[in-house]
Parts: structure tokens; C-alpha cells; sequence
């Protein structure tokens, strides 16, 4: 969405009011969550989803476009330079795949994930990163576009087609859950939106030709290709800086990629696309 929809909704005072109230668990989270949805838009499959704001109905008159583009898909370029990246050794002769069990095959559907041994919430960047330190790498310090998005498409296409399944399975896990659900839903930046109020409560919702995604299916599609940004050399950008970018529209200052907060919210919207299948990378106008 760009300056121009977020100040139109504005202008409009569209209602920001949440249709989904508070819930005692996670688990009571996750099944109002996707109700929403499915009552909102009917003929749309959970898994579907995976496809972003190309599935929905409002996007009707433009998915033939999309699907055009996508039988020779702008991103095929990018891929080759992952997998390149994924199984180039370091200096030591080692791999990526070394890092991780079963080489990452099937491992992106569970993340993020809290590691009582770290004591942190773990990421993919956090730990492809990690990976290039015990190898003796120097970690990448670009965490929104460039070899780190392209390490992150690697990993996540090992995946491709299995359905996300994040656990919430320690006191911490669930406490680093709300913290994500209270930044979703919280309103910031001059412009006073949230997550929710786009993605949310006007999703579907067409402002001046542009239809606001389903916070359904969020991520799943990620690092994605952008048209808005090969226009400026940088097609590739992670989730977190997705993140950043909204945060910009509503006026609100952007945190950096791989905080606290932004793990938190993914770790959140993770869980809600549980059952929607991921597919790495996608392309997004």
C-alpha cells in the first residue's frame, strides 16, 4: 500500500475497530483469527492463502496479470543466486545445509521458535547468520534485502508445499507470542493504524485500485520480489523489511530488522498461518 492509500484511509476515517476480541489462549487465537477470515471471504481455501492478496475476490480483475507474470516469474534469476549462495562452502569446506538437521529440508514451517538453550527467539536470519560464525564467516549485516534475503529463499524453499506449524511450547515461547499480538493490534505512528487496521478490518477493501491484503497468509510468501522495489535495484526484501516499510507508511518510526519486536511479530503471525503452506519466494506488487 502506498502514502497516498494510508493518507486516503485516513482522510476517510474508515472504522479501525476490532472485530476480533481478546482470547484466553493462543490456541482460542488461532481459530477466531482464521474464522475471520473465512467468513469474510467464503470462497477463499485456508490454503489458498499462500498466494496473498492475488486469492481474493476484490483482486479479481487483476490476478490475470499476476498469473501471466508468473509463467516466467521476475524472481528465476534470484533463485539461481540462491541456491548458488545456499551451496557455496565456506572456507572451511563446509555448507549451510552442515548447520542444520536433515540439511533445513522441512525445518522453515517451524519457525520462529523459542530455543531454551539460547534463551532467545530464533529466526531464519538469526540463524543462517549464526551459521556463518561457527563456520567461521563474518555474519551478513544487511538483514532486508541482497545475499541475506537470497540465503533466506534457499532455506525456506526446502519447505515449499509444507503447511506451517509453529509451537508454542514454553512460558517463554507464549510471552514473546503476546508481545507479537499486542504489536499487531496496537496503533502507532501520526497516522494512529495498526497491523490490524489494513490487514484486518479493511481487508479486501479497494482505495484507488490497490486491495488491501489478508493478514492471513502473511509471511508465508516471504522474502519476496517486489515490483516497487526492482524499480530502485533492490527487488529482494524480508519480512522485517516489510515490517519496516509499514511502519514507515503510517508515520511511525521504523525498528530495525531482526528486534526484539519484529521477531515477536513474526513469531505471532507465524502462528496464525498455521495449516497455510509456504511458498518461497513470491512475487508482490
Amino acid at each position: 500500500m502506498n502514502k497516498k492509500v494510508i493518507l486516503l484511509l485516513a482522510g476517510l476515517g474508515i472504522a479501525l475497530g476490532a472485530p476480533i476480541t481478546a482470547s484466553a489462549t493462543p490456541q482460542d487465537d488461532l481459530k477466531q483469527f482464521q474464522a475471520f477470515y473465512k467468513k469474510r471471504f467464503p470462497t477463499v481455501p485456508l490454503e489458498a492463502y499462500t498466494d496473498g492478496v492475488n486469492v481474493l475476490p476484490q483482486y479479481a480483475d487483476q490476478v490475470e496479470n499476476w498469473n501471466l507474470l508468473m509463467e516466467f516469474p521476475p524472481y528465476e534469476m534470484e533463485v539461481d543466486k540462491a541456491q548458488e549462495l545456499w551451496s557455496t562452502p565456506f572456507a572451511n569446506g563446509k555448507t549451510y545445509s552442515s548447520c542444520f538437521k536433515n540439511g533445513a529440508k522441512g525445518l522453515a514451517v517451524g519457525y520462529p521458535f523459542y530455543d531454551k538453550v539460547s534463551k532467545k527467539l530464533r529466526t531464519v536470519v538469526t540463524d543462517i547468520n549464526e551459521c556463518r560464525v561457527r563456520n567461521g564467516e563474518k555474519p551478513i549485516k544487511n538483514l532486508k534485502y541482497g545475499d541475506m534475503a537470497r540465503l533466506v529463499i534457499a532455506f525456506k524453499m526446502l519447505s515449499n508445499g509444507q503447511k506451517m506449524a509453529v509451537k508454542l511450547n514454553s512460558p517463554e515461547a507464549i510471552a514473546a507470542y503476546e508481545k507479537g499480538k499486542q504489536f499487531y493490534w496496537a496503533r502507532r505512528g501520526q497516522l494512529n493504524f495498526s497491523c490490524a487496521s489494513c490487514h484486518v478490518q479493511n481487508a479486501g477493501n479497494k482505495i484507488r485500485g490497490n486491495v488491501l491484503g489478508a493478514g492471513l497468509g502473511h509471511g508465508v510468501g516471504f522474502p519476496v520480489y517486489r515490483t516497487k522495489w526492482s524499480l530502485k535495484g533492490k527487488p529482494l526484501g524480508t519480512l522485517h523489511r516489510r515490517y519496516g516499510g509499514c511502519n514507515k507508511q503510517v508515520r511511525a518510526k521504523p525498528l530495525k530488522p531482526q528486534s526484539e519486536a519484529y521477531k515477536n511479530l513474526e513469531l505471532y503471525e507465524a502462528y496464525m498461518n498455521t495449516g497455510i503452506p509456504i511458498r518461497v519466494p513470491s512475487q508482490r506488487m
